[in-house]
């Protein structure tokens, strides 16, 4: 059993899995022969790209090259998933793209249905390979590293994003997570961004059910 009180990568996952899925529950309900929703869905799809690419890079160059350097080889598989996602997501574009170039109503209709079970699809093996993350890739780095060293990952991020960009990723994350995450990436910003942090607690305490403040509060 993973000792549960190590240094944990990945809590950001619990957000990207609810912009997935709630993609695809939207998905589910479009009436693709109206355009504006078809416009919703494509606009939505973009967003989800983005977020996946940039998570996939993050991870690439910031957890699996920690691999790379002590000759840990477990982090090929996940790299390979990431190499693969440009074909997958240009792919389920193309099949988004269908939609707008029929003209019949029922086509529009069998074309979305062929979008939504290929993107369904999509997110399922997301899942899976996230899962593979947290419970291949995470244990091995704490087999190779401290904590200390692994917080010094987090770090470098944080000295290069201003209060304000803490302050919109906070806004975005913490909706997502439980009082245990929370406190986690505040204490962790505070640990290496005190002057930071200090801008930061007052506004989003604000933000933070009652409830929880006495976890959080740092």
């Amino acid at each position: 059993m993973h000792n549960f009180i190590r240094y944990k990568f990945y809590r950001e996952h619990k957000y990207l899995s609810f912009v997935l899925n709630d993609l695809e529950r939207l998905i589910a309900k479009t009436n693709f022969q109206i355009a504006q929703e078809v416009v919703k869905v494509t606009e939505q799809f973009k967003a989800a790209i983005e977020l996946l690419k940039g998570h996939a890079e993050y991870e690439d160059n910031c957890l699996h090259v920690l691999l790379k350097q002590k000759n840990s080889q477990l982090y090929e598989h996940i790299e390979e998933d990431h190499g693969t996602l440009d074909e997958t997501l240009n792919n389920l574009q193309l099949l988004l793209d269908r939609v707008n170039s029929f003209v019949l109503a029922s086509e529009k209709v069998e074309a979305g249905y062929q979008f939504y079970v290929g993107y369904r699809k999509f997110v399922g093996e997301n899942l899976i390979h996230l899962h593979e993350e947290e419970t291949i890739i995470l244990p091995e780095l704490h087999r190779l590293y401290s904590d200390e060293e692994l917080k010094k990952v987090e770090a470098k991020t944080y000295a290069v994003m201003s209060s304000d960009d803490l302050i919109d990723m906070l806004q975005v994350l913490f909706p997502h997570m439980n009082a245990s995450d929370k406190r986690a990436l505040l204490s962790d910003i505070k640990e290496c961004q005190p002057a930071k942090y200090a801008v930061i607690w007052p506004k989003i305490q604000l933000q933070i059910p009652e409830h929880e403040l006495p976890i959080i509060t740092l």
